[in-house]
């Protein structure tokens, strides 16, 4: 299918298809019509599609989903790898839901005391802790 169809199917934007593309998560054939040249989609490239926005949807990025589409394709994701990789995304998206917790508390409580004709002690936001870094994709343990 051309990259009209493909986008339709895939629910994606002809420059979200380019950038799949540009960083190697799609890789579709070249088709030549004359002396034309096109890229030619397959219902296997509206999966792996689905499968990438899956991975954005849980909070992988781009970056991340090339490098654990370079990893898979290497033979290194065996399911410790997966597992490593798993966990890592869950933790981060644990300490983003404690964090979003924070924000909508403040939030209820400005919007309660906004409703309330601003009367009392305006609601203080006590910001939110940098918290460590979460490395979502763990680095590959070697076994020596």
């Amino acid at each position: 299918m051309l990259i009209a169809e493909f986008c339709r199917q895939a629910g994606l934007t002809r420059d979200a298809v380019r950038l799949y593309v540009k960083l190697g998560l799609i890789t579709p054939g070249v088709g030549v019509n004359g002396s034309n040249r096109y890229r030619q989609f397959a219902a296997s490239d509206v999966e792996r599609a689905a499968l990438i926005r899956t991975g954005q949807q849980l909070g992988f990025t781009l970056k991340q989903i090339v490098g654990l589409n370079r990893e898979y394709g290497a033979g290194a994701m065996d399911t410790g790898r997966k597992l490593a990789v798993m966990r890592n995304q869950l933790q981060a998206v644990e300490i983003q839901a404690e964090r979003i917790r924070v924000m909508r508390k403040y939030l209820r409580a400005k919007v309660a005391w906004l409703e309330a004709g601003e009367q009392g002690a305006e609601p203080a936001f006590c910001g939110l802790k940098a918290g460590p870094a979460v490395n979502v994709v763990a680095p590959i343990r070697r076994s020596a």
